[in-house]
């Protein structure tokens, strides 16, 4: 596949990433319409495509993308967890792929998932109006880092909003609990689950003979890892449960093609949020007044440091009531 992403056309959404003979990855360029990474996998008469972006058009590349370089139609579509940013475009993929996760994800995308896509589709009015007071905010904001991460995050939202109108909610169409094997004539990956950490289920795509990881959010590189519905303690676990595997190389859900460092720089944020807020509360001061750790100031995602501070704080306030 390595040839022929030379010739490939190219996409506005992502910039492709050779692996491995049998991996190809796909890096959202920010502020377009991907904003979590994806993954093409070539079984040899089997495609496979993990993750399908947070728009149709990106998805719609995607796909392109993966029968260009693979010369198979997808498969098989693989979602990692239920957020938006990684299953909107599954729709692009259907009859011809089969959608697969854990039961769990697809009991959220066919509750929560819909319930929420059907709520924006009803307030696109209102949602207009944030991304515009967003925009004034931008204007104003004096940190150029965060300047540039709050447009891309915006520039984003309009992407999504520009196609809320023709996105047709899409569930996986096989599931799985712990394990789950596709074979193909070169190779075979493992579709595995430790329960949930970043969402109340996360998969992860597992090739042996590459020694590769498609890990979604349960890795970030160089970002904030996002707490929002997040067990910190169990995604601890779940990281100590992908260290056993025999991994070197990563594609994480958000950020730059990476290795088991990276899965150690989470582990390590992780700890060291629900440290500070443990220390926060125990001396009765408020977390508001904490900033960005010096080592994570260069990191993406940093709007959400305060909403992870607050997922934490709400966790350890109720475990003390």
């Amino acid at each position: 596949m390595k040839n022929r992403i030379e010739t490939f056309r190219g996409s506005e959404h992502f910039r492709l990433n050779h692996i491995a003979d049998s991996v190809i990855a796909a890096i959202a360029i920010p502020g377009t319409g991907s904003l979590g990474n994806a993954a093409i996998i070539d079984l040899g008469d089997t495609t496979v495509v993990v993750d399908t972006f947070s728009t149709i058009q990106a998805a719609e590349d995607l796909k392109a993308a993966a029968e260009y370089l693979t010369g198979n139609p997808v498969s098989y579509v693989i979602n990692t967890h239920w957020h938006s940013d990684h299953t909107s475009g599954n729709q692009v993929f259907i009859p011809t792929a089969q959608i697969i996760s854990t039961s769990t994800t697809r009991e959220i995308m066919d509750s929560f998932s819909r319930d929420r896509l059907t709520k924006y589709k009803e307030n696109m009015d209102q949602m207009y109006q944030a991304i515009d007071e967003l925009e004034e905010q931008i204007q104003q904001e004096t940190d150029e880092k965060l300047k540039r991460e709050m447009a891309w995050e915006n520039a984003s939202d309009r992407e999504f909003m520009k196609m809320l109108p023709n996105l047709v909610h899409s569930l996986p169409t096989i599931t799985f609990d712990q394990l789950m094997t596709i074979h193909g004539s070169n190779r075979s990956i493992q579709l595995i689950t430790f329960g949930g950490g970043h969402t109340q289920s996360d998969a992860i795509v597992y090739i042996p003979e590459d020694k590769i990881a498609v890990t979604g959010d349960l890795v970030l590189s160089k970002h904030h890892p996002v707490l929002t519905h997040a067990n910190p303690q169990e995604w601890l676990n779940i990281l100590e449960q992908v260290e056993l595997l025999d991994v070197e190389t990563i594609v994480p859900g958000h950020g730059e093609v990476c290795s088991l460092h990276e899965l150690h720089e989470v582990k390590g944020y992780i700890t060291n949020i629900m440290k500070i807020v443990t220390e926060a509360v125990q001396s009765n001061r408020s977390i508001d007044e904490i900033e960005v750790p010096k080592e994570y100031h260069d990191w993406y995602f940093t709007t959400y440091f305060k909403t992870n501070l607050s997922k934490v704080h709400a966790m350890i306030t109720k475990l003390e009531d």
